[in-house]
Parts: structure tokens; sequence; C-alpha cells
């Protein structure tokens, strides 16, 4: 599994230069959507991928089985919105980690990631906790978090192209 990160960039144009990188595939392959919405490349069926953005920033994981992946700026947001987005025990481990606004975005998108990697998005899998068979990474920097969940392990760090947050 692979994890890129950049700032200020279209997303399919990303999208496209990460492929280049990784696989020296250019141009962008035609891009095809699940029912439920998660994007896919009919012709590569091989390479797996999940991307997000939140402002300036976006976020893609590759990898050869299912990936999921979730970027977030932090911000403040009325205060029930911890409990109200979290299971018992995801909120318990928020409180467990400081109860502030980074602790609940490290906790939420490790949730996002685990529903963008099972392809049913977040609606149908709400009140769930993501499971511990599975493999997940938390990234953190300046008023960002980020999470990614797959089958293999997660990457230690972001690999940031131009115009990434170092």
């Amino acid at each position: 599994m692979k994890l890129y990160g950049s700032t200020k960039c279209p997303t399919q144009d990303f999208l496209a230069r990460v492929l280049e990188i990784e696989y020296g595939i250019f141009p962008l392959p035609t891009l095809a959507r699940t029912p439920l919405g998660k994007p896919y490349f009919p012709a590569l069926p091989q390479i797996q991928f999940s991307i997000s953005h939140s402002k300036d920033l976006i976020l893609c994981s590759l990898s050869e089985r299912p990936v999921g992946v979730d970027i977030e700026d932090i911000r403040p947001r009325r205060d029930p919105l911890p409990k109200y987005a979290l299971t018992e025990a995801e909120y318990n481990r928020y409180l467990a980690l400081g109860g502030d606004w980074p602790a609940f975005y490290t906790l939420w998108t490790r949730k996002e990631a685990w529903c963008k990697y099972t392809g049913q998005g977040l609606k149908p899998l709400w009140g769930q906790t993501p499971p511990e068979d599975l493999c997940y990474g938390a990234y953190a920097g300046d008023g960002w978090r980020a999470g990614v969940c797959g089958e293999e392990a997660a990457p230690d760090e972001i690999i940031w192209l131009e115009g990434g947050p170092l």
C-alpha cells in the first residue's frame, strides 16, 4: 500500500500523477463507480485506490487490495458532534485521547477510511465501530488528520508531492 498527498491540486490531475509515478500509467484511465459510488478503473482491476480531499489537502491510497482513505481539516464543530458521530467504544477512545478536536478527527478519519474500504460508504455503517482485524494508519499534521484502512500494513508516512505540507 502506498499513500500520496498534495495540496491545491485538482482530484483527477492528482490521481493521474500518482498513477504515472507508481505504475507508469498515463493518461488517467477511464473511471467508473460501483452501485454504491466507490470509484475504480474498469480496465485495471488490479489497482485499487481511494481518494479524499479536505480544503486544500488531497490524499490517495493505492493497493492491490481494497483500500480506503480519508483526510480532514481540523476545525471546531458543535460540541455534541463527537457523542453523536462516534459509537460508545469510539467515544471512550476519544475521551482517552484527550477529548479535543484533533482526537475526534483522528477517530473520524479512521472510521471514514474503513467505510470507504468496504465500498459501502458512511450511511450503512454509521453506528458501527471499525473492526480490529484490518490494517489502519493514522497521520497528523498542522491542522489536519488522515486515516487509511486496508488489508495490508499501512505505510509509515505519506509521500507528499510538491506543494504538500512537510
